[in-house]
């Protein structure tokens, strides 16, 4: 396995691939650095994606995660311990799962000079909302089964320009999908806590609000990442506060592909 010096502190980090079995570690080195454990998060992700992890004497110092689709690659999960922060890990964790190909990530105010001095430019940005949804239903959707599946995969790899239908398979069987003649959104609750919505892909902002108004009420508390000023202001309206924003970036080209502006909500930030 590919070894790094550390430098003045004389020991060394290998380089090897995540498994469900450091989920654990995982967890552990994200709540040290202030995120959730959200363990069935992580399963999914190295289920479906590719990760990799730093590990010193001490064990886990450093994670990311790429999820590969046909047109691009989405990189996701960096995490450095604080104990080895500020020599390098980040950049070597990211440049290996670079290719020549088009990537994309979220980026937060911290880690946005380093993607861009990897090449990595801003196409837009999201801003995190969580809380209990006080609004409504709209009642403008229903619940899609397993019949609407090449219909959502569809529609999500004409906006989202994302040929994932692995996505909405899971949706279907783990989580729910709400479908109406104006979109659709799908929401999966992690370790039976928050629950995330999205993807939201809608003709309209309104429409995307009252996807995401029936997907909410009764749910408890949400996690929706959303961008366009009238489902923010819908969202805030309704008793969801704003987390913080993060930078949509992108690598290897101009723009994402598909429609993007239907696309209004992505279900987790790592899967673009």
């Amino acid at each position: 396995m590919p070894r790094t010096h550390l430098g003045d502190s004389g020991g060394t980090v290998e380089l090897r691939r995540l498994t469900v079995a450091d989920i654990p570690a995982c967890s552990d080195l994200a709540e040290s650095r202030s995120s959730a454990r959200e363990e069935s998060k992580w399963e999914f992700l190295l289920t479906h994606g590719e990760g990799w992890g730093l590990f010193d004497e001490e064990g886990l110092v450093g994670t990311t995660i790429v999820t590969r689709y046909p047109e691009l690659a989405s990189v996701s999960m960096v995490l450095v311990a604080e104990r080895a922060a500020r020599r390098g890990h980040a950049r070597r964790l990211v440049s290996h799962v670079l290719d020549t190909g088009v990537s994309t990530l979220f980026a937060t105010s911290m880690g946005r000079p380093l993607y861009e001095q990897l090449g990595f430019h801003a196409v837009g940005f999201t801003d995190i909302h969580t809380g209990v949804f006080t609004g409504p239903v709209s009642d403008i959707s229903h619940i899609a089964t397993a019949a609407d599946l090449d219909e959502l995969v569809a529609l999500d790899a004409k906006v989202s320009g994302l040929t994932r239908p692995f996505l909405w398979e899971q949706l279907l069987t783990t989580g729910s999908v709400r479908i109406s003649p104006h979109g659709i959104a799908g929401s999966w609750r992690v370790r039976d806590e928050r629950l995330f919505i999205g993807p939201v892909i809608a003709d309209s902002p309104a429409d995307a609000c009252a996807l995401i108004a029936d997907s909410a009420v009764g749910n408890g508390s949400v996690r929706v990442d959303v961008h366009d000023p009238e489902v923010v202001a819908f969202v805030r309206a309704h008793g969801m506060e704003s987390w913080g924003e993060c930078t949509w970036m992108v690598k290897n080209a101009e723009q994402l592909p598909g429609d993007r502006a239907c696309y209004h909500a992505p279900l987790l930030q790592a899967l673009g």
